[in-house]
C-alpha cells in the first residue's frame, strides 16, 4: 500500500532482506508537474501495488539511483516497459543486457523532467549514490546517504545497524568512510545539497525525517567536511 508523504510524494514500504535480516527499505514515487510519475529506487511490487501506481499517473521513469539500489529495476521495467530507465553510472556492470540512461552529475535528466534535481554525491564511486529535491514539496530523496531506522524485526539486523553506527539515529553508515576516495569531493556534493531548499528527508532504510531535516542531514554528514576545508555551509 501507498502512503503519502507531501504534495505529489507517495511511498512504497516493505523489507528488503539480507543475510542477517530484514531491513526496512522504501520506494518513493514522484508525480512530475505534467501529471506523469517517477518510481525512485524500484522495489519488488505486488500487483495491488502496482494498481494503486498506475491510478496516480503514467510511469514515465524508473530511476536506480546508486550502484547498490538496482536489484529489482530489471523487474519494474518489464512491469512498465514503455517507462524510460535512468541509472547510476558503473551499473552497467550489474544489470548486463538492461539499456539505461546514466544519471547526470548534477542538474535535471530531460528523463524525469525539471520537478526533479540530481546530484551525485561525488568521491564514493563505489556507490555513486545520486540525490534528488522535489522542489515544490521541499523534499530531499535519498537511499544510503542517511539512514534513520528505528525498528528493526530482529536482533541481528539491530546489531548491523548498530556497528554500522545508524541504529537508532538520523546518520550515515561507516561504510561511506571505507568506500570513500575523494573527501575533498564528496564535500562539495553535500554543499551543493545542503544548499538546497528542503523540509524533509524521503530515506530507501527508516523514518522520514520531518523535524529539522536540514540541521539533522548537516550534523549526520558533517564528517565529511570536517578536514577538507569550509565547504559545508551555515546555518
Amino acid at each position: 500500500m501507498l502512503q503519502a508523504i507531501a504534495e505529489d510524494v507517495w511511498a512504497y514500504e516493505r523489507d528488503f532482506r539480507l543475510p542477517f535480516g530484514d531491513l526496512p527499505a522504501r520506494t518513493t514515487v514522484v508525480r512530475r508537474a505534467d501529471g506523469g510519475l517517477v518510481i525512485h529506487s524500484p522495489l519488488a511490487f505486488d500487483d495491488d501495488t502496482a494498481r494503486e501506481i498506475d491510478a496516480l499517473g503514467e510511469v514515465r521513469a524508473l530511476v536506480a539511483p546508486s550502484c547498490l539500489h538496482h536489484v529489482f529495476l530489471r523487474a519494474a521495467t518489464e512491469r512498465w516497459p514503455r517507462a524510460g530507465v535512468l541509472g547510476a553510472p558503473g551499473l552497467e556492470k550489474k544489470l548486463s543486457g538492461l539499456r539505461f540512461t546514466p544519471l547526470p552529475r548534477s542538474g535535471v535528466a530531460p528523463e524525469i523532467g525539471d520537478d526533479l534535481d540530481v546530484r551525485l554525491i561525488e568521491g564514493v564511486p563505489y556507490i555513486a549514490e545520486h540525490v534528488f529535491l522535489h522542489a515544490r514539496s521541499r523534499t530531499l530523496i535519498v537511499t544510503d546517504l542517511l539512514f534513520n531506522v528505528h525498528e528493526a524485526r530482529s536482533f541481528a539486523m539491530k546489531v548491523f545497524l548498530w556497528v554500522g553506527g545508524v541504529w537508532r539515529k538520523t546518520a550515515q553508515d561507516h561504510v561511506w568512510r571505507v568506500l570513500m576516495r575523494d573527501r575533498a569531493a564528496a564535500a562539495r556534493s553535500v554543499a551543493d545539497v545542503l544548499a538546497w531548499d528542503f523540509e524533509r528527508v524521503v530515506v530507501a532504510h527508516g523514518d522520514v525525517i520531518e523535524g529539522e531535516a536540514k540541521d539533522r542531514t548537516r550534523s549526520a554528514l558533517a564528517w565529511i567536511g570536517a578536514g577538507a576545508g569550509r565547504l559545508l555551509p551555515g546555518r
